[in-house]
């Protein structure tokens, strides 16, 4: 070993390893952050997909609520409607049963009447 001459290494493949060393080391941050980036790029992108959803969402419940107002202003007045036909049945119903009650001296001629008959009131005949 001793009868090998002894290489000095040259400076300018020391600098050239330093600037080497230097610039990967730069080399390797850069991929981090590009990576981090990267990431946070797509959880924008999910953000932003989210937020239009609920955008839209928010906008058709909108719509829908202003349709909405003008249906159940017509769905109280067809109820009222509903409520007032229903107490005017009842009430109908009230004065017919008032009306159809029957009169003893008049029933056999409502009898006949209805029966096309004529106007004498109808008389059972005696069993033999």
């Amino acid at each position: 070993m001793k009868n090998r001459p002894h290489f000095r290494p040259n400076p300018y493949y020391e600098d050239l390893e330093r600037m080497e060393e230097a610039v990967m080391s730069i080399l390797h941050n850069l991929e981090m952050e590009n990576t981090e980036i990267h990431e946070t790029n797509h959880k924008l992108k999910k953000e932003i997909t989210f937020s239009r959803n609920l955008l839209s969402q928010l906008l058709m419940e909108n719509t829908c609520r202003k349709e909405l107002v003008p249906l159940k202003q017509e769905s109280k007045e067809v109820h009222l409607d509903c409520a007032l036909n229903q107490k005017y049945l009842v009430d109908f119903n009230k004065k017919d049963k008032d009306q159809q009650r029957p009169d003893p001296a008049s029933s056999g001629l409502r009898k006949c009447k209805r029966a096309g008959i004529g106007h004498t009131p109808v008389r059972e005949l005696p069993e033999e």
